[in-house]
C-alpha cells in the first residue's frame, strides 16, 4: 500500500452518524432509473458545499439525473474516478423501518442508497484534506444502473475524458458477505446481460376446436422447456451460463386460442464466446421449434445490455492490499463470481480499475436477496466502504 495511504478509522467513525443519516434519507426517498431528481439534487448540494467542482445535466454528464464531482488536490498525482450508482427498484418495501420508503412502488433494494452515501462521505473527507491530496479525484454518480442504461450515456458524454481519468473504482454492498468483510478478486466477477424477446405467432380460434387453429402458447411452452438444453447440452459445462424467462404473455380469455404468445428473458455469461453462442442459437432454435408446431417465432435481442464485469489483476491487487491495511488481511476474501450484472463493466472496459464487494448482511437474521422487497442493509457496512474506498483512492492517486 502506498505510503500516502492513511488509516481512516477514527475520522470515519466521527462521521458515522451523518453517514448513516444520509443513507437513510436516500432510502426514505427512493427514485427509479432516470428519475433520480431529488437524489441528484442532494448529491450536488453536498459536493458543492464541500468545495468540489460539480457538473450536472445531460450535456455535461450524459443524463439529466447524473452528477459528477471533481476534486483537485494540491499535490501532484494521478486522476482517478470513483463510481456510485444511485437508482432504486420498482418494489413496495416490506420491513417497517423508521426510514422505510415513503414512495409507493419504489425501494432501495440493492444498496444504491448506501453507495451514494459512501461516495459523498469519501468526497467530503478528501475535500477537507485537499492540501495533502495528490492528483484529481473524480466522483461519478450514475443513474439507471438497474436498467443498465446509465453508464453508457455518461461515458459517451465524456465523463472519463475531462479530466482524463486513468483508473476507475467502486463498491457494491452485498448481503452475500457479513458486514466487516471486503470481497475482491481479479478476472470476471459479474456476468454479462442480454435481454431478449421471443414472439410466437400462430392462428387464433375457439378453445373447443384446437385443430382449426395454430396454438402459439403450446409452441411457446415447448420452446421454453427446450431452451434450457441450449445451456446444458451446448455450452461447455465448465463455463457458467444462465438463460431465464421472466415474463410470458399470451391470450386474454380461457376459451380463446390467441394469435400470439410473447416470452421475455435474459442471457447471462462470463465468457464472450459463450454469450455469442447462446444469442445465435436461441434465434435458430426458437424458429425451428415453432415450425414443428406450425407456428412462427421471431427472437429480438435488445442489444448487449452490458458485458461481464472484469477486474484487471493489478487493480484488484491494489484493492486487496488497501483493504487489508484498513480492516485486516483476515477480513479480505475472494468470493466466487456472481451471475448478476452491473454496467460498471462499461467503465472497466473504458479504463482499468476494480469493482469490489463490501459485506452488508444483517447481523440478526438471514439476509433477504437483493432485489427483494424484504431486503435490508447492515449499516455497519457503510463505514467499511468509506474506509476502504478512501485507502484505494489515496493509494491510486499517489501511485508513481
Amino acid at each position: 500500500m502506498s505510503k500516502t495511504t492513511l488509516s481512516w478509522k477514527d475520522e470515519v467513525a466521527s462521521r458515522a452518524e451523518g453517514l448513516i443519516g444520509l443513507r437513510r434519507d436516500f432510502h426514505r426517498h427512493p427514485e427509479l432509473s432516470m428519475a433520480e431528481r431529488r437524489t441528484a439534487g442532494v448529491i450536488a448540494e453536498r459536493l458543492q458545499a464541500a468545495g468540489l467542482e460539480v457538473r450536472t445535466g445531460s450535456e455535461a454528464t450524459g443524463a439529466e439525473t447524473a452528477v459528477v464531482g471533481i476534486l483537485h488536490g494540491e499535490r501532484p498525482g494521478r486522476t482517478i474516478a470513483w463510481r456510485a450508482d444511485i437508482d432504486a427498484l420498482p418494489l413496495n418495501e416490506i420491513p417497517d423501518l423508521p426510514f422505510k420508503s415513503a414512495v409507493p412502488g419504489a425501494m432501495h433494494a440493492c444498496g444504491h442508497d448506501g453507495h451514494a452515501a459512501v461516495a459523498i462521505t469519501m468526497a467530503e473527507i478528501l475535500a477537507a484534506r485537499r492540501g495533502e491530496l495528490p492528483g484529481t479525484a473524480v466522483f461519478i454518480f450514475q443513474p439507471a444502473e438497474e436498467t443498465l442504461g446509465g453508464a453508457q450515456r455518461m461515458i459517451e458524454a465524456g465523463v472519463l475524458d475531462d479530466p482524463p481519468v486513468e483508473k476507475v473504482y467502486g463498491i457494491h454492498l452485498t448481503t452475500l458477505l457479513p458486514a466487516g468483510q471486503v470481497g475482491v478478486r481479479p478476472g470476471p466477477v459479474m456476468a454479462s446481460s442480454d435481454f431478449f424477446e421471443v414472439e410466437v405467432k400462430g392462428s387464433g380460434g375457439h378453445g373447443a376446436y384446437p385443430h382449426l387453429s395454430i396454438d402459439p402458447i403450446t409452441a411457446a411452452s415447448h420452446i421454453l422447456i427446450g431452451m434450457q438444453d441450449l445451456v446444458s447440452r451446448e455450452i461447455d459445462p465448465t463455463q457458467p451460463a444462465v438463460m431465464t424467462i421472466g415474463e410470458i404473455k399470451g391470450g386474454n380469455r380461457h376459451n380463446i386460442i390467441p394469435e400470439t404468445a410473447i416470452m421475455r428473458g435474459s442471457i447471462r455469461a462470463f465468457d464472450q464466446q459463450v454469450r455469442d453462442q447462446l444469442v445465435e442459437r436461441l434465434g435458430a432454435y426458437a424458429s425451428r421449434m415453432a415450425r414443428a408446431y406450425r407456428a412462427e417465432a421471431r427472437v429480438t435481442i435488445g442489444g448487449q445490455c452490458c458485458p461481464a464485469v472484469v477486474n484487471p489483476e493489478d487493480e484488484a491487487g491494489h484493492v486487496h492490499r488497501c483493504a487489508a491495511g484498513e480492516i485486516g488481511e483476515e477480513q479480505v476474501t475472494a468470493p466466487p463470481p456472481v451471475m448478476g450484472s452491473d454496467d460498471m463493466s462499461l467503465f472497466l472496459q473504458a479504463r482499468p480499475g476494480c469493482y469490489f464487494w463490501v459485506g452488508a448482511a444483517p447481523a440478526d437474521k438471514p439476509p433477504a436477496p437483493h432485489h427483494h422487497p424484504a431486503f435490508e442493509l447492515n449499516e455497519d457496512s457503510l463505514a467499511v466502504g468509506v474506509r476502504t474506498g478512501l485507502a484505494v483512492m489515496m493509494g491510486a492517486l499517489a501511485a508513481p
